[in-house]
């Protein structure tokens, strides 16, 4: 199962959580987005619960797709939890500009991909050899 984390806060990021989505459909791969499956609403869920679903799924998953965009909190919680489990991460960043550096912390523990394409292409290399940690765009500058 591959965990699609990233913020769902507006329309473009939605857009964004979606299309990534459908790419692993395409590719006939499960998946598992909190997006989808366990929304927080005041009265109904509580953080906690959000928090046990998350962590449950984070737990099965093989891989992590993991969108820098908006550098949401939840996010960046969810990338460490698959770092230090040993799971792997491919981190889309969509957003960056040419020059722009990117984070070392993140580029040290897993591939980045700037553009849909390479994530198609990173996926899979991924379910037909494993995953190879690299940069799937052109040269970065880490800060």
């Amino acid at each position: 199962m591959i965990y699609i984390a990233g913020p769902f806060f507006n329309v473009e990021q939605t857009t964004i959580i979606n299309n990534i989505r459908f790419l692993i459909e395409e590719l006939d791969y499960p998946y598992f987005s909190p997006k989808d499956e366990c929304m927080y609403t005041p009265g109904i869920t509580t953080p906690e619960e959000v928090l046990d679903i998350n962590v449950k799924a984070l737990e099965k998953t093989k891989l992590l797709v993991c969108v820098t965009d908006g550098k949401d909190p939840g996010t960046m919680f969810e990338a460490g939890y698959c770092y230090a489990k040993g799971i792997p991460i491919i981190y889309v960043w969509l957003s960056g500009k040419k020059g722009q550096k990117f984070n070392l912390m993140l580029g040290a523990s897993g591939s980045v991909v700037r553009t849909v394409g390479q994530l198609r292409d990173a996926l899979i290399e991924y379910i037909e050899k494993g995953f190879h940690q690299k940069n799937w765009g052109e040269e970065m500058d880490y800060e």
